[in-house]
């Protein structure tokens, strides 16, 4: 009887800690993007041909808006205790950091 009761209840305690270990992993890499935006900031800052300029700047604009969405998401997720919108701020700041990895 005990065996049948405690393997349900140690995948419904497991299920519950993985739902919310991701709730720390976004405010992790909203952190970074927001590094390595400021890195391809700074990178970009020192690009002379305009065109190419121009390119990294609106990527730019794309992480840094990808970012923001994310960092609402999260707010969100936490607020609503919902893990899609977690899962979505986890993509959407991995999207913003891979962007800013071709500016460099």
């Amino acid at each position: 009887m005990k065996t049948s009761v405690f393997g349900p209840a140690v995948l419904v305690s497991v299920g519950l800690m993985v739902g919310q270990s991701f709730a720390f992993t976004c405010p992790k890499l909203i952190k970074g993007a927001e590094e390595s935006i400021a890195n391809a900031d700074a990178a970009a800052a020192k690009i002379t041909d305009e065109r190419e300029k121009s390119r990294a700047m609106v990527m730019i604009e794309f992480a840094k808006q990808w970012n923001k969405e994310a960092a609402a998401d999260h707010k969100e997720a936490g607020a609503k205790k919902d893990a899609q919108l977690h899962y979505r701020a986890e993509a959407k700041t991995k999207a913003a950091k891979a962007l800013m990895d071709l500016v460099k």
